[in-house]
């Protein structure tokens, strides 16, 4: 026990769904791009208040 009761991950297989889903953890699988984009806008923003820079982000979902 590590007390977590939600994990987010990015990506996942057939098996671990079926893992979370019978386990007593909530699961969140959010998609390899989805779960990336968040980090670089954030980092985006950062760079724009701290430093002055333009920052433009082109969203180009990948479907995964």
């Amino acid at each position: 026990e590590i007390g977590c009761d939600t994990f987010i991950t990015g990506e996942t297989d057939h098996a671990h769904y079926y893992d979370a889903l019978n386990g007593s953890i909530n699961v969140i699988f959010a998609g390899h791009y989805a779960s990336e984009t968040v980090g670089i806008q954030a980092l985006g923003q950062h760079l724009v208040e701290k430093l002055g820079l333009t920052f433009e982000f082109v969203d180009l979902p990948t479907g995964l």
